[in-house]
């Protein structure tokens, strides 16, 4: 029972992070004003379209609404399936018997990400905040994984694995997770097009004029940042940050695979990586040549996790065998 909820979780889980990056490019973080709900109820309004809701400034758009909501309804059943995992694993249910410090921070991690939702509403999609809650998706997927590859037996098969190559593991698994949360800023910025329909260059510039200081920008708390409130200048900025970070962590991934393939039982493992690496970059391409396709978009998102699992799998054979 404890491998099947694991399992169900991670499927719900990879729901979640699709309906969430879908919501976020559709604009539909505010389709419901407030929450848990949507205009105080536990539905979007049966009401006119573009109408007002009694208590509400801002008029109704249930296709946007529904897709909020649809969104929460996957996240909050995703909550339940992890502290139910909590409950079993405290009852000393799994397979393999481990600590209690992993399912107990799952179980915290899904509730402050339920917060992290709330406020991406109540502070008006604020970037970081946005950015947080799309990254703690991230992470509640792998914590989760990895608590699925706990449950498999151990094998003796990868424990030649030089200290080194650990180490350069782990770093390229950090620079990865920093490409994730430029991505994730980049996108709530509402930066994705800021250098227009190029690639490799941006409006017209192999260093095109941006400002530096504003690539970070945090913003005060309390004001609408849909749609995004920096200037051009600022977003590409943001954008070209991005792509330098994509040209490093390729570089960074490229090396590991390089060393890592001495270990000739890896090698499937490693041709995976190398493989959503590359549809990684070309979904990126795609997302800027052709003005963010709604599907290639979304599934830039799901590669990315995808690339980020398969890393954390590749960890967990290196420390774990």
């Amino acid at each position: 029972m404890y491998r099947k909820l694991l399992k169900v979780s991670i499927v719900l889980a990879l729901v979640v992070v699709v309906l969430g990056a879908y919501t976020r490019l559709a604009d539909a973080g505010l389709g419901c004003p407030d929450w848990p709900g949507c205009y105080g109820q536990l539905i979007v309004p049966d009401a006119k379209e573009g109408s007002i809701i009694e208590g509400y400034e801002r008029p109704l758009e249930s296709v946007k609404g529904w897709k909020e909501m649809i969104h929460r309804y996957a996240a909050s059943t995703l909550g339940l399936v992890i502290l139910l995992l909590w409950w079993q694993a405290l009852n000393n249910k799994p397979i393999y018997r481990q600590s209690m410090s992993l399912p107990t921070f799952a179980a915290f991690f899904v509730m402050l990400q339920g917060a992290f939702g709330m406020w991406t509403v109540t502070l008006l999609v604020h970037p970081g905040i946005v950015t947080i809650h799309l990254l703690g998706g991230f992470i509640t997927t792998a914590v989760l994984f990895w608590l699925l590859l706990n449950q498999t037996k151990p094998t003796q098969t990868y424990s030649r694995i030089s200290a080194s190559n650990k180490v350069i593991l782990l770093f390229t698994l950090i620079i990865l997770f920093l490409q994730i949360s430029l991505g994730g800023w980049t996108s709530t910025h509402y930066a994705a097009l800021s250098c227009g329909e190029q690639f490799p260059t941006c409006l017209g510039s192999w260093w095109p004029e941006m400002n530096l200081s504003k690539i970070f920008y945090w913003g005060p708390i309390g004001i609408n940042y849909e749609y995004g409130i920096l200037n051009d200048t600022n977003r590409a900025g943001i954008q070209f940050v991005h792509r330098i970070g994509a040209l490093i962590t390729t570089i960074i991934i490229g090396t590991m695979l390089y060393r890592f393939h001495q270990y000739k039982r890896l090698h499937t493992h490693l041709f995976v990586i190398a493989l959503l690496l590359i549809m990684q970059l070309i979904l990126g391409i795609i997302n800027v040549l052709h003005s963010l396709p709604m599907v290639v978009a979304v599934l830039h998102n799901v590669v990315a996790l995808l690339l980020l699992l398969s890393i954390i799998a590749l960890i967990h054979k290196s420390f774990k065998s």
